[in-house]
């Protein structure tokens, strides 16, 4: 059996007082796939940016474990996290445009993660980075060098981006919709290549998306958020295509697919970080609702190979 390479356990993000993550608990086996699925506001982005150690306090108050290794990120020293971040973890972010720097070209870009973690030469940084680029499809890429981020594409700063993350070959990848910003020919052909970077390492990674077909394709379990909770967790063929919960039900019948005759929308909205709900978050807009989900937070419950956090599945 293949042991977690991150381990969840409740795990509680406060800012100002409110919980933006809330007692969330989830795995990652060693050399598998994860995606983070939700509307906007669920806690999906803040989820990945926590397990990069990028959310410390005093920013943010952090209560319960986050494990990746026999590193607990909620309480190590900065210090540590340096260390581990482009090693151990790499991540890729929304827009690459916003990400890169516009004054550093993408060899600079490139060199950075090499010289700090791997300690190489001025030429090694350049022979690697020409390898890299070659790596994520970058054509020309000795050529390439010298571009500065405006100079590149959408696709090609991604591509880049892809290149900076996976250069000293970490073992965990983490994605924020690494495609949001890209038309839909290229975020085929960038989620492709993100597959096989992180399958030809053996590595593991976290996929935070809104595309439900997206994430049948790409991942080997999926975690659905909503409002800072996990409601539903599982292998990914199992919560997307046979969903318990209502909210999973929710967003299924909510999604484009070819041959549906018509889209059931979630009623409501998110509820604000100020105004959350007692009992279960979900409830006000679930036609399942009854008094105690509105009373008491139901418990995670596991059936199978699926966890769920609902009263009436």
């Amino acid at each position: 059996m293949s042991t977690d390479l991150m381990s969840v356990e409740h795990f509680t993000l406060r800012r100002k007082g409110v919980a933006v993550l809330d007692d969330v608990s989830l795995r990652l086996p060693a050399g598998q796939t994860l995606a983070l699925i939700g509307e906007s506001g669920a806690g999906k982005s803040t989820l990945a940016f926590a397990a990069m150690g990028l959310l410390r306090p005093p920013e943010v108050a952090l209560e319960g474990r986050l494990m990746v290794g026999d590193t607990d990120i909620a309480s190590a020293p900065e210090s540590k996290l340096r260390g581990l971040r482009g090693t151990r973890m790499g991540m890729i972010f929304q827009d690459a445009s916003a990400a890169l720097n516009p004054c550093f070209t993408v060899l600079d870009h490139l060199s950075e993660p090499l010289r700090r973690h791997r300690g190489l030469s001025r030429s090694a940084c350049r022979t690697r980075a020409v390898e890299l680029l070659d790596s994520v499809g970058i054509a020309d890429p000795q050529a390439r060098l010298s571009a500065f981020p405006h100079e590149l594409s959408g696709g090609m700063q991604q591509r880049v981006m892809i290149a900076i993350a996976m250069a000293c070959e970490p073992e965990l990848l983490i994605a924020d919709e690494p495609t949001s910003a890209l038309d839909v020919t290229i975020q085929a052909q960038i989620m492709s290549l993100l597959l096989e970077r992180v399958r030809a390492l053996g590595a593991s990674a976290i996929f935070v998306l809104h595309d439900l077909a997206l994430a049948t394709q790409v991942a080997d379990r999926v975690a659905v958020m909503y409002a800072g909770q996990i409601v539903e967790e599982g292998p990914a063929f199992k919560v997307l295509n046979h969903p318990a919960h209502p909210y999973t039900r929710g967003l299924r019948a909510s999604a484009i697919e070819f041959g549906a005759e018509r889209l059931e929308p979630i009623a409501g909205v998110v509820p604000p970080l100020s105004a959350m709900p007692g009992g279960c978050r979900f409830a006000p807009r679930c036609a399942y609702a009854t008094a105690q989900c509105s009373a008491q937070r139901p418990p995670q419950v596991t059936h199978g190979e699926v966890t769920l956090a609902c009263w009436h599945l």
